[in-house]
C-alpha cells in the first residue's frame, strides 16, 4: 500500500489489514497495482480454500462458487485476451511429481492496461472458446464471461486458480499449463486487491458474492465525476482514479436511509504531494490534520457526515503553498458563529462550511483562509426555498455560489453556501435533482466545457437528491 513518499492514501483500517497480510508468508510478494473484481459472474456467493498466503507456490488464490453450478467465470477487470487453451477435460494426479509439459490445464490469460495479467484456470473442455467465444486479440471488459468453473488439470476438485503476473517480456508464459516463466519465489506474482471486500484482500476460509464494482477508469480526462457511489464500493473507485492518474479533487459524504453513499471529482494528477482519507472519527481526524499539516500540507477540503457509529469525517490534502488558514470541526452552532466572526474579523473568509445533524443539533465543521474572495455572503441553515431566494439574491448583488453543502436536519433538507464577488464567468448552479437529473445536468455542463466544483447530495423523500455548481 502507501508509502509516505505516495500521493495519496487509504483509509487507515485498509492500511492496517494490507500491512498484517503482507507481514506472513511471501514477504516478497507486493500488492497488484491494479484493482480487481471478483471473477465469478454478478450474485455468485463464492469461498477461499486458499489465499494468497496458504496456497502453495504462494501468490495465487484457489475459490469455488458455492450453492450448486455451473459457475461462470468471468474477467476481473478490462484487458486484452492474449492465451485460451480450453481443449482439454481430465483431472490430473500427483501433480508435483509431473514435468511442467505434463501439467496440462485448461486457462485463460487477459492482459490489462496496467501491466499486470490474470489467469483463470481448471475452467471445463470448450467452455471458453466455444459457449464464450474467446478469441485471441479480442478486448474484454470486467464482467465478461470466460469459461465455465470446472476441475480439469491439476485440481483437487471444482474451482477457480486465480493469480495476477507480470509476464517476462519476451516468452513470459509456457504453452502447457500457462505458467509465468523465471517465477522462482513467485515474484512475478502480485496480490491481487479486489473490489468491494473487507480489507481488499481474499483470506482464507472467507465467503464473499461477486458483483458489479467500480471499473478501470481511463486516463486523461478533464475530469471524473462520481456520485451516489455506496460506501463499500467507495475505496475501490478512489484507487482506480488513483491508478488512471487522477487525483481527488472534492468529496462529499451522505445518508440515505442509513447507508453511506459519497460524491467525488477526481483531476488529472499534477505536481504537488497529496493526501485524502474518508470515514474518519473526530480523534482520526485531528490525528491526521496535525500529523499532515505539520508535514507541509494544507487542507483543501473537509467534509462531515452521518455514517455508521456516527459523525465521520472526510478530507483532502495538498503539499504546496497558500495563504494562512484555520479549521476546526464538530462545533455547535454557537461555537461556530463565534469562532466565524472572530477569524473574519482577523481577515479570513471561509473556504467551506460543511454541516451535519447529530442528536437533533447541528454540528460544524469549517476551513478558512486569509484570502480576499471580494464581497461574500455565508449561510449555513437554508431551506430549499430559501437557499432559492438567498441565490437570487446574491446573483442580483454580482456574487456567485463557490460552496454549497447539503444535509438533512429534523427531517428536513437544509444546504450551507458561500457566495463571491470575486467568482465570475459561465457558471450553472442546480439543487433538487435526482440522480439520472444530476447525470443529465453533469453531461450537458461538462460538454460545454464547465467542470464540475461542488456536488452534495441528500436524502429527500427516502431518497437521494443532489445539488451542484459548475463552472470554467
Amino acid at each position: 500500500m502507501a508509502t509516505l513518499s505516495h500521493p495519496y492514501r487509504p483509509t487507515p483500517s485498509l492500511l492496517a489489514v494490507c500491512v498484517l497480510l503482507l507481514s506472513g508468508h511471501a514477504a516478497a510478494q507486493t500488492p497488484s497495482k491494479g484493482v480487481y473484481r471478483i471473477p465469478y459472474a454478478d450474485g455468485t456467493d463464492i469461498k477461499v480454500t486458499n489465499d494468497h498466503i496458504k496456497h502453495d507456490p504462494p501468490g495465487r488464490i484457489d475459490m469455488s462458487g458455492k450453492g450448486g453450478g455451473p459457475y461462470r467465470i468471468v474477467a476481473a477487470a478490462d484487458g486484452i485476451v492474449r492465451h485460451v487453451v480450453d481443449g482439454f477435460d481430465k483431472r490430473i494426479s500427483g501433480c508435483k511429481d509431473l514435468a511442467a509439459s505434463e501439467k496440462k490445464n485448461n486457462y485463460v490469460w487477459i492482459e490489462h492496461p496496467n501491466g499486470e495479467w490474470t489467469k483463470y484456470t481448471h475452467m471445463t473442455k470448450g467452455s471458453s472458446s466455444g459457449k464464450a467465444k474467446l478469441k485471441v486479440g479480442q478486448s474484454v471488459t470486467a464482467g465478461t464471461y470466460l469459461g465455465d468453473e470446472g476441475d480439469v488439470g491439476c485440481a483437487s476438485g471444482d474451482h477457480l486458480h486465480f493469480e495476477v503476473g507480470v509476464p517476462k517480456a519476451s516468452g513470459g508464459i509456457s504453452t502447457v499449463g500457462g505458467f509465468l516463466t523465471d517465477n522462482d519465489g513467485s515474484k512475478r506474482n502480485r496480490i491481487p486487491r479486489i473490489c468491494g471486500i473487507g480489507g481488499n484482500y481474499f483470506v482464507s476460509g472467507q465467503s464473499y458474492q461477486a458483483r458489479k464494482v467500480p471499473g478501470n477508469l481511463k486516463p486523461g480526462a478533464k475530469e471524473v465525476a462520481r456520485h451516489g457511489v455506496p460506501a463499500r464500493d467507495y475505496q475501490c473507485l478512489f484507487d482506480q482514479a488513483v491508478n488512471a492518474g487522477y487525483v481527488l479533487e472534492w468529496i462529499d459524504g451522505f445518508d440515505v436511509g442509513g447507508n453511506v453513499y459519497y460524491n467525488a471529482v477526481f483531476r488529472p494528477k499534477g505536481n504537488a504531494g497529496w493526501a485524502a482519507f474518508h470515514g474518519l472519527t473526530a480523534a482520526q481526524h485531528q490525528q491526521r490534520f496535525n500529523e499532515y499539516t505539520g508535514k507541509g500540507y494544507r487542507p483543501h477540503q473537509v467534509e462531515s457526515y452521518l455514517g455508521q457509529g456516527g459523525v465521520r469525517y472526510a478530507a483532502i490534502y495538498r503539499k504546496q503553498s497558500g495563504p494562512a488558514y484555520s479549521a476546526y470541526h464538530g462545533l455547535d452552532a454557537n461555537a461556530h458563529q463565534a469562532r466565524m466572526d472572530a477569524l473574519t474579523k482577523d481577515g479570513y473568509r471561509p473556504r467551506n462550511v460543511s454541516v451535519v445533524s447529530s442528536g437533533g443539533q447541528r454540528r460544524y465543521t469549517a476551513l478558512y483562509e486569509k484570502a480576499d474572495i471580494g464581497s461574500w455572503q455565508a449561510k449555513s441553515q437554508l431551506s430549499a426555498g430559501e437557499y432559492q431566494q438567498a441565490f437570487n439574491s446574491n446573483a442580483q448583488q454580482g456574487r456567485q455560489v463557490v460552496y454549497l453543502n447539503a444535509y438533512v436536519h429534523g427531517g428536513q433538507p437544509y444546504f450551507s453556501a458561500i457566495w463571491s464577488s470575486k467568482a465570475n464567468g459561465p457558471y450553472k448552479a442546480r439543487h433538487g435533482l435526482s440522480s439520472d437529473q444530476y447525470q443529465s445536468e453533469w453531461q450537458g455542463n461538462t460538454s460545454a466545457g464547465l467542470l464540475t466544483r461542488d456536488v452534495t447530495g441528500y436524502s429527500s423523500g427516502g431518497s437521494a437528491r443532489y445539488a451542484a455548481i459548475w463552472r470554467k
